[in-house]
């Protein structure tokens, strides 16, 4: 098997502190760093990324087994450089296998249309997607970027984005907004997915979406990326409606003699769903009943009995402020090390996606 390589050059005031940087995100999401920081070597699903430290730049060769992981991991590296550094043009441009042709699309994204809607609940609704080449998405990264046409376009297809030099997409139509969402089903012999949105009025443009979505409609869908729930010996879930498809989708795909305890936390018993679950991991459903988001779940994850066990771990996903109080419990109260639990801001209250820090992710 031939290996597809890219090469590019970031320049930067302080490159080794952007390496620095870039390396502790990268093993904070579970990646393989190795080498020191002049020379660093970062593991990629099917590839291997290396950042070589210059004066003033940053060199960087990647290495894939083929043109999607080698773009998939042009896209991170790009992509989080640029990121920690706002203010800086880095001038990436990538040369070799990964270099950008004119006009084209991230090789990451699929055009997909809507084939069906259903409730599931009386606050979150399942919009099915039709679609060609999805099996990128059949995978144990469940989250997408939904790519949400501004209504009153239309049937007319929206203008989708096509790829900067240095691999990053780039949106000249302004009409399309971007959100997380999880992956509920995909089906790859019918050519569809499935995707389940909370319903919460017009204010938000995937609830909005989901509310008017019609057989037909266009949205566009990149990724995957994030959204598994690790098992680590006896495992806590905790999360609101918002990750009630990761959980419910990772409780499918658990091994039988998987073990630990589910808090789901829902407006009411009507938002509840049957879910398939391993014997030994129970799902106990918390119902608002018009508390504040996040109360009842930080009270039971709080009280909730930890046996004893060699290997403990915790995984939620929920509003911001209740994911900072569950990270300091797992870690200063219970004692976790740290590895062993996260807990997500998939949400934050008042904060559009991408508008604050631990709005989404």
């Amino acid at each position: 098997m031939s290996t597809l390589i890219a090469e590019a050059r970031a320049s930067t005031a302080e490159p080794a502190h952007l390496i620095a940087r870039f390396r502790e995100h990268m093993l904070e999401h579970g990646l393989e760093v190795d080498g020191p920081v002049e020379d660093s070597r970062i593991a990629f699903p099917g590839g291997v990324a290396r950042l070589r430290l210059e004066p003033g730049a940053i060199a960087m060769r990647i290495e894939a087994i083929d043109a999607d992981r080698l773009e998939d991991a042009q896209v991170v590296v790009a992509g989080h450089l640029d990121s920690f550094v706002p203010g800086e043009n880095l001038g990436i441009v990538w040369a070799g296998d990964g270099a950008a042709t004119a006009d084209a699309r991230p090789h990451n994204f699929r055009v997909t249309r809507v084939k069906q809607v259903a409730d599931v609940t009386p606050r979150m609704r399942r919009v099915t997607l039709g679609g060609d080449d999805l099996g990128r998405f059949d995978a144990e990264m469940m989250h997408v970027k939904l790519l949400i046409p501004t209504p009153g376009q239309g049937d007319a297809e929206p203008v989708w984005p096509r790829l900067s030099p240095s691999g990053q997409p780039v949106f000249d139509d302004c009409s399309l907004t971007r959100r997380t969402y999880t992956i509920r089903r995909i089906d790859l012999a019918a050519g569809e997915m499935e995707i389940d949105f909370v319903l919460h009025g017009d204010a938000s443009p995937g609830s909005r979406f989901a509310a008017h979505a019609k057989p037909g409609d266009w949205l566009g869908v990149s990724g995957p990326g994030g959204g598994q729930v690790p098992l680590r010996g006896w495992t806590l879930i905790a999360g609101d409606e918002t990750a009630l498809p990761v959980i419910a989708r990772a409780l499918e795909a658990m091994p039988a003699d998987a073990r630990g305890l589910a808090f789901i936390e829902v407006a009411d018993r009507l938002e509840e769903q049957p879910l398939h679950h391993p014997p030994g991991l129970p799902v106990r459903w918390l119902h608002r009943d018009g508390r504040p988001y996040g109360a009842a779940l930080l009270e039971a994850v709080r009280n909730a009995p930890w046996p004893e066990e060699p290997e403990l771990s915790a995984w939620a996903a929920c509003e911001a402020q209740t994911a900072v109080a569950l990270r300091t419990h797992w870690g200063q109260e219970r004692g976790l090390p740290r590895g062993h639990f996260r807990a997500a801001a998939y949400w934050r209250q008042g904060v559009e996606e991408g508008a604050g820090k631990g709005s989404a992710e």
